[in-house]
């Protein structure tokens, strides 16, 4: 078993959304891994994925905030081949933060917070973008007193890296992006769409003001299956299915049986996926990724964002996948020209895997010697 760890719990109080909201009592759960040198210049700021958690590295099962989604398929860290004594982001040498994000329901504050009314904060917490994330996280590494640091984003969170790089470019020492880019296709947006609906109509919705303990299972179930479909590497989906699931469980289905083990592996996926996250929750955190706009967010072209960058000398690097249909190679390719158009230090390289947009999570070692050599 890994080592033991704990999530600690910094308290916000007041906070001002980008929508003009403000809500008292946030807070923000949180990891650290390897210890703060005493100048404190060898800080890390990981980003979790999508639906993924502040636990990156380490064994904790014991989350109370998150209370029955904390599941044991959450107890090792999601990057533990990562994180650790001789690893790319050696505990020896650098000291790791990864903050669960804001609106989730791992911890920090999010729709299943109690409101002062008594009730869970529902449909009630505002949407969060990326500015919001950016700006809540800063105020934890204010209160640790780390003035520079280095920015990790894998997925979703590679775009957070964009955002937080905008704002704050005094602070970012240097940014690592893996399977991102600076705005999500057509497809995601399309994909989110669907999710979305497939949330709202399932009768226990209720408008987002469902009891936790009867919560809209199928329609999580469905919005997944919906989302992991990107995940994949389709054309390999029915040797992995074959590997993960039998075709006989029906899971949140009533008087169909699948046939198929990809639709076995699926409806499994979408089944585990609704006992461990929130609806509101994933409402949240799928809306803030497929509407990430830089342009949006900043109040500024993609280039002059670049040049900002450039002009505080911060340098990139960027991983794409070869069989990402999430954020393609010929897309991260681009990103990584326009960068260097505009003046960044930036590298770039493709990863080949078999595993599409979620080998970062399931083969790190394929991104180990290209990280080391970087960091």
């Amino acid at each position: 078993m890994s080592d033991k760890v704990r999530t600690r719990i910094f308290r916000i109080g007041d906070f001002h959304f980008d929508n003009g909201e403000t809500l008292p009592n946030i807070q923000l759960a949180y990891e650290t891994y390897g210890t703060l040198n005493a100048d404190k210049s060898n800080a890390i700021l990981l980003f979790h994925a999508l639906t993924g958690s502040h636990h990156a590295h380490g064994y904790n099962d014991e989350l109370p905030e998150a209370g029955s989604f904390w599941q044991p398929e959450n107890y090792e860290g999601w990057w533990d081949r990562m994180i650790g004594p001789g690893k790319p982001l050696d505990t020896e040498r650098y000291f790791i933060v990864c903050v669960n994000f804001l609106g989730s329901c791992y911890g920090s504050s999010g729709p299943t917070d109690t409101a002062p009314d008594g009730e869970p904060w529902g449909s009630r917490f505002p949407l969060v973008n990326a500015n919001d994330q950016a700006r809540a996280q800063i105020q934890l590494f204010d209160s640790m007193g780390i003035e520079r640091f280095a920015l990790v984003g894998p997925s979703v969170g590679g775009m957070l890296t964009l955002a937080f790089t905008n704002l704050y470019p005094e602070r970012v020492r240097s940014v690592i992006i893996i399977g991102a880019d600076c705005k999500p296709p057509i497809e995601h947006k399309l994909s989110g769409f669907e999710q979305f609906c497939a949330i709202e109509m399932d009768e226990k919705y209720r408008c987002g003001r469902y009891p936790l303990s009867d919560p809209p299972l199928r329609g999580v179930a469905l919005a997944r299956i919906i989302c992991h479909k990107l995940f994949v590497y389709q054309r390999g989906l029915e040797k992995r299915a074959r590997k993960g699931c039998s075709p006989d469980r029906k899971g949140l289905l009533t008087w169909f049986t699948p046939a198929l083990s990809t639709q076995s592996y699926m409806l499994h996926q979408g089944t585990k996926f609704a006992k461990r996250f929130d609806a509101n929750a994933y409402i949240r955190i799928i809306n803030m990724w497929v509407s990430f706009d830089l342009e949006a967010l900043t109040g500024r072209s993609t280039d002059a964002v670049f040049r900002r960058f450039a002009e505080h000398g911060i340098p990139f690097m960027l991983f794409s996948i070869s069989t990402d249909c999430c954020f393609t190679p010929r897309g991260i390719s681009a990103f990584h020209r326009r960068l260097v158009k505009n003046g960044v230090q930036a590298q770039y390289k493709c990863i080949h895997s078999q595993k599409g947009h979620d080998s970062f999570l399931l083969e790190p070692e394929l991104y180990e010697q290209e990280l080391k050599k970087y960091l």
